[in-house]
């Protein structure tokens, strides 16, 4: 943590002496959670939760080296994770080439960057919780890899081809050193008619590896995975709804009894009502289907249902929220229960602050 700190005092001290401008992000998500639930399957319900605390912090530097190269340099502080202090790490650390290669719209991403599969890489959280995909582990977030990206031309949607590690933004370094595959991953999204957009997510991740690094043998925790999403998003005026249908099929090549399958649906429904009232205000409700393990033997259908209310506030010049108030509440249920698997409810309340400012060199 010490390094990353370092890192972070240096890249502030000697980027301002190689980019044109620089902008100054910030975005802190203070919350307060209240959660009802229980031990084990025997035990009454009862409050297991509740707490304040920065549960994300994201401090940002994004230089613009020139009209064709711009950067994005984003630390991930949290203490909600944490039994002590606070955690801090990089996000985000890549760099944008508008033309390196001939093609109009195009974008060559290199470095630590989001991941283009499904709704993962637009989430706004318009909701307090993650986007389906994140929250029931089909991506992650954020990945180190190379991407190409850009718009269809005359407004018809965007498409992006991406390389990646396949382990997300925690793992790095020595840590990468039991899987050496990288994943592959296409995404589509088509605009057919305004405010209708139809898209696709393919990608090919395994993880560990085939041959132990301690010994000769094969490896029966090395797995190969293929990953699908179908998207919709449909914006009529206040209103839009989102769909999204996620699968993952899993094999073991040393060991196929352990091959499994998981898929998920989620629905998202959001009225704002700035166009219709003075204030700007969000409803907003979610519904989740999740089956972790998509197995008549050992199935479990996880059902989330949540809905909340969003207050933005203090908007700049350009009539963005320096400020939201979110009100969440979330009830998840469980087909089989047991102890690995019971009922709870949460209630969310959080105030998220953000900055932005450029700095002319």
């Amino acid at each position: 943590m010490k390094r990353l700190i370092v890192l972070l005092c240096l890249g502030v001290m000697i980027l301002p002496m190689m980019a044109q401008e620089i902008k100054l992000t910030g975005e802190m998500w203070n919350r307060w959670t209240v959660e009802r639930g229980k031990k084990n399957v025997a035990e009454e319900f009862s409050i297991i939760r509740n707490n304040l605390s920065l549960e994300r912090g994201y401090l940002g530097l994004e230089p613009k080296f020139s009209d064709a190269v711009k950067g994005r340099f984003t630390v991930d502080i949290f203490s909600a994770d944490l039994s002590d202090g606070a955690g801090l790490k990089i996000k985000y650390a890549y760099l944008d080439f508008n033309k390196l290669l001939p093609i109009p719209d195009m974008t060559t991403t290199i470095g630590l960057q989001k991941v283009y599969f499904g709704s993962i890489y637009d989430w706004d959280y318009t909701l307090i919780g993650k986007s389906p995909t994140d929250e029931y582990k089909f991506a992650n977030s954020a990945d180190y890899g190379l991407t190409v990206h850009g718009y269809i031309p005359k407004g018809w949607g965007e498409y992006a081809l991406g390389l990646y590690n396949g382990e997300g933004y925690k793992k790095y370094g020595a840590n990468l050193k039991d899987n050496i595959e990288p994943a592959f991953l296409a995404n589509l999204r088509v605009i057919p008619v305004a405010g209708l957009t139809l898209g696709g997510s393919f990608m090919l991740n395994s993880s560990e590896r085939s041959d132990l690094l301690d010994g000769p043998g094969d490896n029966p925790k090395y797995n190969k995975q293929t990953l699908m999403d179908a998207y919709l998003n449909a914006a009529y005026g206040p209103m839009s709804l989102t769909g999204e249908y996620m699968t993952k099929d899993v094999s073991y090549p040393n060991d196929s009894a352990k091959d499994m399958s998981a898929n998920c649906a989620s629905v998202n429904a959001v009225l704002k009502l700035k166009t219709l009232v003075e204030k700007d205000i969000d409803f907003v409700v979610r519904y989740d289907r999740s089956d972790p393990t998509d197995s008549d033997e050992d199935e479990n259908i996880v059902t989330a249902v949540t809905g909340g209310v969003n207050y933005n506030f203090m908007h700049d010049d350009s009539s963005n929220p320096a400020m939201q108030l979110q009100l969440n509440f979330t009830n998840k249920s469980n087909s089989v229960k047991n102890d690995k698997n019971i009922n709870s409810s949460a209630l969310m309340l959080q105030l998220k602050w953000r900055f932005n400012n450029t700095l002319k060199v």
